[in-house]
């Protein structure tokens, strides 16, 4: 294999990762049973992990054990069932205190939150899909409420067609191709969407996307100029859909979230 960015490595098949010789397929095989917990499934025994992920028991069973006595899961006694551990939380916490933007937007987040009367979140690219780092509700906030590590489809929101606004040329080609590649049902019926957002974002400072992932909801989005850890960053409010006023979103709501970015790049330097 020719060497290769981060990014290249980051955007690699599953297959071709397990090609490479380098590749810990036990490490791999540990972290895939962690995301196999989830809001829905936040309980799951050996059997049910097995086949999630088309392995043997045995190999799950001892996968589980090891990641007990290192405190990622926790097992419940009585059912037999493991559960999410404390020590996951460590994993992520270095990366929330390095985006230290979080605190510094926080108060204007909050008051665009209120105003919008929905949430307004700070999003960073996870590979081919979006990831919440921030998220602050008014105390009416609509049907959408993601919270911190919630994950949302690249192409189909708001938020992830602004992080592909703010990736560079080379970088928004290697990512559209994987998207082409994992997700063939949704570029084709939403790849020629991601132009008219750019375009948009060039006009405006930010773009609109409305029923393209939640048929009830409509997202307002847009990038940031600064990368932390060279990581692109994006904002986005989130209102419903039905009876949309275009006049309110277009003059009122996305001038204010672009006031936002800007007012947070000029706090922190970017001219």
């Amino acid at each position: 294999m020719h060497s290769k960015t981060p990014l290249n490595y980051e955007l690699e098949s599953r297959a071709s990762l397990e090609a490479h010789p380098r590749f810990a397929s036990t490490l791999s095989n540990g972290l895939d049973v962690l995301k196999c917990f989830s809001a829905a499934e936040p309980q799951l025994g050996n059997k049910e992990i097995a086949e999630m992920l088309g392995l043997t028991r045995p190999t799950v069973s001892r996968l589980t054990f090891t990641l007990v006595g290192l405190g990622y899961l926790r097992r419940d006694e009585r059912t037999g069932k493991y559960s999410l551990g404390p020590a996951v939380l460590t994993l992520g916490y270095p990366l929330l205190v390095h985006l230290t933007l979080r605190q510094l937007a926080a108060h204007d987040m909050i008051e665009l939150a209120r105003y919008a009367k929905g949430p307004v979140s700070m999003a960073i690219r996870d590979r081919l899909q979006v990831v919440y780092v921030e998220t602050v509700h008014d105390g009416a906030s609509n049907a959408s409420r993601p919270d911190i590590g919630s994950a949302r489809p690249l192409l189909r929101t708001a938020t992830g067609r602004a992080l592909l606004y703010a990736q560079t040329a080379d970088e928004r080609t290697l990512i559209c191709g994987r998207l082409a590649e994992e997700f063939p049902e949704d570029w084709e019926r939403f790849g020629a969407s991601l132009q008219p957002a750019f375009d948009a974002i060039d006009e405006h400072g930010f773009c609109v996307v409305s029923k393209d992932w939640r048929a009830e909801l409509c997202g307002i989005a847009t990038p940031m100029r600064y990368r932390s850890n060279d990581l692109p960053l994006a904002f986005n409010v989130t209102i419903p859909a039905d009876n949309l006023d275009e006049k309110h979103v277009y003059e009122t709501l996305g001038p204010r979230l672009r006031t936002l970015v800007k007012n947070l790049e000029y706090r922190i330097g970017i001219m």
